[in-house]
């Protein structure tokens, strides 16, 4: 068994020494999905908009920046309505498998600088600033040289109190 486990560590450590990226990429892309707030009920699910902009300084580290908007994450219940816009910006951190040329597993770490206002009544109720910090899980599908999708799943803690959770799709343009 012991043997099994030294080859396959050897087979994944070989594999991502000879996969086809290069050092010193730079990597953009765009992505929408959907968000959910978990701790705090009676709000709908959001659409969200984010880029990431990232330096791959070796082909498994990358560096870099993101920004996010939601659209309003809206009560659901049949009083006044109230409406959460937030938006957010940081720098993040990806570490990236390259387990196969078309599948390349990832995860990257997030510090989210966020802006949150809360609207109802016809004017602002309350506002917040802050930082949150934010895990992704993700799959990169790398289709041709410089393009490809990516699909993943975040989450950040305490976005003003509320866990803010996200699915999203992307395309991933890679120089």
């Amino acid at each position: 068994m012991q043997r099994f486990i030294g080859r396959l560590l050897l087979s994944l450590v070989l594999l991502s020494a000879t996969h086809a990226y290069a050092r010193g990429t730079v990597f953009v892309s765009p992505s929408v999905g959907t968000a959910s707030i978990s701790n705090i009920d009676g709000y709908k699910d959001a659409a969200l908009l984010r880029v990431d902009a990232a330096y791959f300084l070796l082909p498994e580290l990358g560096v870099g920046l993101f920004g996010m908007q939601y659209s309003d994450f809206e009560s659901s219940g049949s009083g006044n309505a109230v409406s959460i816009k937030l938006s957010g910006f940081g720098p993040s951190v990806t570490g990236r498998w390259p387990v196969h040329p078309n599948v390349q597993p990832y995860v990257r770490l997030d510090y989210m600088r966020w802006e949150v206002e809360s609207h109802g009544l016809g004017r602002l109720l309350a506002s917040d600033t802050g930082g949150s910090a934010g895990l992704t899980a993700g799959v990169h599908f790398p289709i041709k040289r410089i393009f490809g999708a990516k699909v993943e799943v975040s989450r950040y803690n305490n976005v003003s109190g509320a866990d803010i959770q996200q699915v999203s799709v992307g395309a991933v343009f890679e120089f």
